[in-house]
């Protein structure tokens, strides 16, 4: 079983805040499949074209926003433990880090 598996609560540092939601992942092999639901909004997205490599990760995710929709890069890694990711979300608007907990 993956140190990914399982419920994160994510939050993303911006210009505007911290942007929070709960994220579902779910790692088998390279692949990674799941979802995340805004804290805010409640709008909910598909994680697609999720990948593994060892303890690093790589997916897209598109939400919508009260301008349309904005799709986000996230790549990072999970610590030794399994009780922490990191990594950066890309977007239009720039480049924000990320962490995230163990829900």
């Amino acid at each position: 079983m993956s140190k990914l598996n399982g419920k994160w609560n994510l939050v993303v540092k911006t210009y505007m805040g911290d942007m929070r939601s709960t994220l579902e992942l779910e790692a088998e092999g390279a692949a990674l499949t799941g979802s995340s639901v805004d804290d805010g909004t409640g709008n909910s997205a598909a994680i697609e074209n999720g990948v593994v490599d060892g303890d690093s990760y790589s997916y897209t995710l598109t939400v919508k926003t009260p301008v349309g929709e904005l799709t986000n890069e996230l790549s990072g890694s999970v610590n030794e433990d399994g009780t922490k990711l990191t990594g950066v979300s890309k977007n239009a608007m720039g480049e924000f880090e990320f962490e995230a907990t163990r829900a």
